[in-house]
């Protein structure tokens, strides 16, 4: 396997490797090339915090998505693995503990209820996160989830939802034209580094304007 992003630390390696064998075989807009992609967009991020922990960064990029709910059916048990790997790895204990604690606290869906406190290693990791899902990639990993699942891609009649609480996020009505308005077009106002606000530039739009071009060319039958 080919190695884009340059790492040449032994453990983040080991990890990176980790993430792929679980993401490889992934095809609803979470696959490893999700993952690669964020972890050059922490990256670009890291160049303006040069003082910041680059392998705490880049490994917790790596495993965010390894024990995700929507895609494990017991993302406990697929939690405690992550755990186990990473302490058979010898990695220090306080370490693992802030990449638990910012895998579980960066989501959207874990901060429906109230915007959890994130340091700056968490905030360069969820601004990543969040910057591959906005602009033209994002488009077609939302198409990917929702073929996956299937879901609609537009119902005129279904209209997104608003403040939804997190039982109402997780509920698989809706649509994935919907899912913009429900998530996607709300992150450019959630990123934490200036940073990541340049890169942003411009994602929205491209979104929008595909959206806007969907809702205008849909034509129905009756």
């Amino acid at each position: 396997m080919d190695n884009p992003d340059l790492i040449n630390d032994e453990k983040l390696v080991k990890i990176r490797d980790f993430a792929y064998n679980i993401h490889s075989e992934i095809n609803d807009g979470h696959d490893f090339n999700h993952i690669r992609r964020v972890a050059g967009l922490a990256q670009k991020i890291l160049e303006t915090y040069s003082h910041v922990d680059k392998f705490t960064v880049l490994a917790t990029v790596y495993l965010h998505d390894c024990y995700d709910q929507k895609l494990f059916v017991d993302s406990l048990e697929q939690k405690a693995k992550v755990i186990d790997f990473l302490s058979k790895l010898e990695i220090e204990q306080d370490i693992i503990d802030k990449i638990i604690y910012i895998i579980d606290n960066m989501s959207f869906f874990a901060n429906i209820d109230g915007q959890k406190k994130l340091n700056l290693v968490g905030q360069i990791v969820q601004d990543a996160d969040r910057l591959d899902s906005m602009g033209a990639i994002a488009i077609n990993r939302a198409l990917e989830y929702g073929w996956s699942h299937s879901r609609k891609l537009y119902d005129p009649s279904v209209k997104p939802r608003q403040d939804l609480s997190k039982d109402e996020y997780r509920n698989s009505e809706g649509t994935t034209i919907n899912h913009f308005y429900e998530k996607l077009f709300l992150l450019s106002d959630k990123l934490n580094t200036e940073e990541a606000r340049e890169l942003a530039k411009g994602r929205n739009q491209i979104m929008h304007d595909f959206v806007t071009g969907i809702e205008r060319d849909w034509i129905e039958v009756s």
